[in-house]
């Protein structure tokens, strides 16, 4: 009788021990998934390609065995505070580093339209840059109720500017500010515990076992559908074995809201707030799997090259936005954020925030209902010269 592809599930731990230690997947390792597409058993096979007198194949034995695996998930908040989302040890497998960052809340000492001056915290004031991508909430005084984005952040003067989620944003001294407790994924270069996983694939009755997995994520954030994550990755070739005791316990992981207007907030590319149909985003990680004499066979990333997406919008007057000078200006004076917010309740929101991307393509132009969009191409490069700062995928 042949598996029933609906009775699939996948478990998947973070490899906190080491690469390839068994970190014991558990039930509640569970994570709700649209698909996962499992290669296996693949590598290059050897040819001996013979003179043997007469025609016929020969053996060819399999190299460099490891399992290729395609996962794809929503894009949605843990639903619990201060809790990163379920799928975290995926994200953490693709070249991310987590940090877990308490609720912040101060008075401003001097506020204004769309900005606001942080608490003076003395010498533990943090450096420029630290808030970016954050969301910040007025919760008393003047602008009560303002939610928004911190677009930019001064820490020599304390100054964020902040991209507005709420029809408007103004602060003074009165206001009380909040930022709520958020997980923050961000890219590393170098790899050590944690930066793999352990996946256990049920399908059906078959366990298929993906030790010291490693992967490279892409998003897609499409208008009127729910935003998704895909990650492609490879580890280590267990033996499938009969399910025995495997089973799923599902918790934080909220369900998700689709990706419409009443949804998705404070959509922002290169300091203008365009009419979108959506986006997508691939970080566009290196990944290799590598069995070397006298060494563990690995999954490794190797690179970093290009993470970019294409962002489509309504083509707006060029007296309005001029974009076409953007993609022709070489010398990074047009360079500048992308941020959109998925989510407006707390704990179930996530934000994804790029602190400077550049137009890296031809733009392109389509029809949607009688209207010009234009489909733009980006890449999101390194912020600061220590680098390691081209994205940040918040969730709050």
């Amino acid at each position: 009788m042949g598996l029933l592809i609906r009775n699939s599930f996948l478990l998947a731990k973070t490899e906190t021990a080491g690469y390839g230690v068994d970190p014991t997947v558990a039930s509640t390792d569970a994570l709700k998934i649209i698909s996962m597409e499992i290669n296996p058993l693949t590598g290059p096979r050897v040819d001996r390609a013979l003179l043997k007198g007469h025609m016929g194949a020969d053996r060819q034995p399999l190299t460099n065995e490891h399992v290729g695996v395609t996962i794809t998930f929503e894009w949605g908040g843990s639903g619990v505070a201060a809790t990163a989302p379920r799928f975290s040890p995926l994200l953490l497998a693709c070249g991310m580093n987590l940090t877990s960052v308490a609720a912040i809340t101060g008075t401003p000492t001097a506020g204004g339209t769309n900005t606001l001056t942080l608490a003076d915290l003395g010498g533990s004031n943090p450096l420029s840059n630290a808030y970016l991508g954050f969301p910040v909430e007025i919760t008393a005084g003047l602008g009560a109720g303002s939610k928004g984005i911190i677009q930019t952040h001064d820490g020599a003067t304390r100054v964020v500017t902040v991209a507005p989620s709420t029809a408007t944003f103004i602060t003074d001294e009165t206001s009380i500010y909040r930022i709520a407790p958020l997980s923050l994924y961000q890219p590393i270069s170098t790899f050590g515990n944690s930066s793999s996983c352990t996946l256990v694939a049920v399908k059906d009755v078959n366990v298929h076992r993906i030790e010291g997995f490693r992967g490279s994520p892409a998003m897609a954030g499409p208008l009127n559908g729910y935003g998704t994550f895909t990650v492609t990755g490879v580890g280590r070739y267990v033996t499938p074995t009969a399910k025995s005791t495997e089973s799923f316990v599902y918790s934080n992981q909220a369900d998700p809201v689709p990706v419409t207007p009443r949804h998705t907030k404070a959509l922002r590319f290169q300091g203008f707030g365009p009419c979108s149909e959506g986006f997508t985003f691939d970080w566009g990680l290196s990944t290799v799997f590598r069995s070397l004499i006298g060494c563990d066979p690995s999954a490794r990333i190797t690179d970093r090259p290009n993470p970019s997406g294409t962002l489509t919008i309504e083509n707006p007057p060029v007296a309005t936005k001029n974009f076409f000078t953007a993609a022709a200006d070489n010398s990074g004076a047009s360079d500048g954020p992308f941020m959109v917010q998925q989510g407006t309740v707390e704990t179930q929101s996530s934000i994804f925030f790029c602190p400077k991307v550049a137009i890296s393509g031809d733009l392109s132009f389509s029809d949607s209902d009688g209207i010009d969009m234009l489909q733009i191409p980006f890449t999101a490069l390194p912020n600061a010269s220590a680098g390691n700062d081209e994205t940040r995928l918040i969730f709050f």
